[in-house]
C-alpha cells in the first residue's frame, strides 16, 4: 500500500489533574528520523516512544511531542503514629495515678503532640503512569498513519492514472517506430525525384537504400522501448508493495526519463518527437508525487 511521507497525528487525554497531549508530524525526508520531545520528568521513556511511533513509520522524518499539563498525580494522606500515641497513652495513665491527676489525655490533647500526625505523599505508580503515556503516543501514531494512508490512496490513484497514460504512449511509439523510417525513405525519394527533374542523373537505388538502412539503425528505439515497458511494469509492481517504495520508484522514474531523453535525441520523426516530450512531461509530475512518497 502507498503511503505519503505527511502526516498529522493527535490523542488528548485526562488523567485526575493532569492533562495529556501527544501531537505527531512527519514530513519528507530522504531517510527514516524520529525526534522525541518528551517533559523531563518523562524523558528515560524517550527511547521506548521511538520504538513504538517506527512501527507506524517507514520513511520521513518525524517529530513527537508530549506535553503534560497539570500537577503530577500525587495525593496526601493523614496517618497516626500508633506506636507514639500508644506511649504518650501510657504516659499519661502513670502520670495521672502517680500524682492522682483527675482527667487524663485526651485524645484532641494526644492528636497535637508532635509526631502523632504526618501526611504521606502518595505517588502514583510509575509504571502505570508510564503505560498511559506509551498508549496515548500510540493512539496518535494511529491517528498519523490513518491519514498517511488516506493521502497514499490519492497517490496510487494519481500514479497509476498517469502510469497507464505513458504505458499507452509507449505502444504508440511502438507503432510509429516504422512509420518514422518509412516517411523518411519516401521523403528521401522525393527530394531526389525534385533533384533528378532540375538536373538529370541516375537514380542509385542500392544507395538509397543503404542510406535509408543506416537512418534506421540510428533512429532504432526498439531498445529504449522495451526498456519503457520493463520499467513501467516494475513501478506498477513496487505501487502494490506493502514496504517502503519511494525511492524505489524515484530510481524508476529516472531511468524512464533517461529512456525518453535517448528516444527524443534519435527520433527524426515529428510523432516521435511529440510523443517523447509528452512522455518528460508526464514523468517530471510524477517525479514530484513520489517524492511524497513513504
Amino acid at each position: 500500500m502507498v503511503r505519503s511521507m505527511t502526516g498529522y497525528g493527535r490523542k488528548e487525554d485526562s488523567r485526575g489533574a493532569v492533562r495529556l497531549t501527544v501531537e505527531i508530524r512527519a514530513v519528507n525526508h530522504r531517510y527514516s528520523e524520529i525526534q522525541v520531545r518528551l517533559p523531563k520528568a518523562w524523558s528515560m521513556l524517550e527511547d521506548q516512544v521511538r520504538k513504538l511511533v517506527s512501527r507506524y513509520v517507514r520513511r520521513g522524518r518525524v517529530d513527537v511531542t508530549i506535553a503534560m499539563d497539570g500537577k503530577s498525580q500525587t495525593a496526601s494522606a493523614v496517618e497516626i503514629d500508633w506506636q507514639v500515641a500508644g506511649q504518650l497513652v501510657s504516659l499519661s495513665r502513670t502520670m495521672a495515678e502517680r500524682f492522682s491527676l483527675q482527667e487524663p489525655l485526651g485524645v484532641k490533647e494526644l492528636l497535637l503532640f508532635p509526631g502523632v500526625l504526618h501526611t504521606k505523599e502518595m505517588t502514583e505508580d510509575s509504571d502505570e503512569a508510564a503505560e498511559w503515556l506509551l498508549d496515548q503516543v500510540k493512539a496518535a501514531a494511529i491517528d498519523l498513519l490513518s491519514m498517511k494512508e488516506a493521502e497514499g490512496k490519492q497517490l496510487y490513484a494519481d500514479l497509476s492514472g498517469r502510469l497507464e497514460q505513458i504505458e499507452a504512449w509507449v505502444k504508440e511509439l511502438q507503432q510509429l517506430a516504422p512509420v518514422g523510417i518509412e516517411e523518411y525513405q519516401t521523403r528521401l525519394r522525393q527530394r531526389l525525384n525534385e533533384w533528378a527533374s532540375q538536373a538529370p542523373f541516375e537514380l542509385d537505388l542500392a544507395r538509397v537504400a543503404q542510406e535509408v538502412a543506416f537512418f534506421a539503425d540510428k533512429s532504432d528505439i526498439s531498445e529504449e522501448i522495451t526498456r519503457l515497458e520493463s520499467h513501467c511494469l516494475q513501478f506498477a509492481k513496487q505501487l502494490e508493495a506493502s514496504e517502503a517504495i519511494g525511492r524505489k520508484l524515484d530510481f524508476l522514474l529516472q531511468e524512464m526519463n533517461r529512456e525518453a531523453n535517448t528516444i527524443a535525441s534519435k527520433a527524426n520523426y515529428l510523432p516521435i518527437s511529440h510523443l517523447a516530450v509528452e512522455i518528460k512531461t508526464e514523468l517530471e509530475k510524477m517525479r514530484e508525487q513520489v517524492q511524497n512518497v513513504e
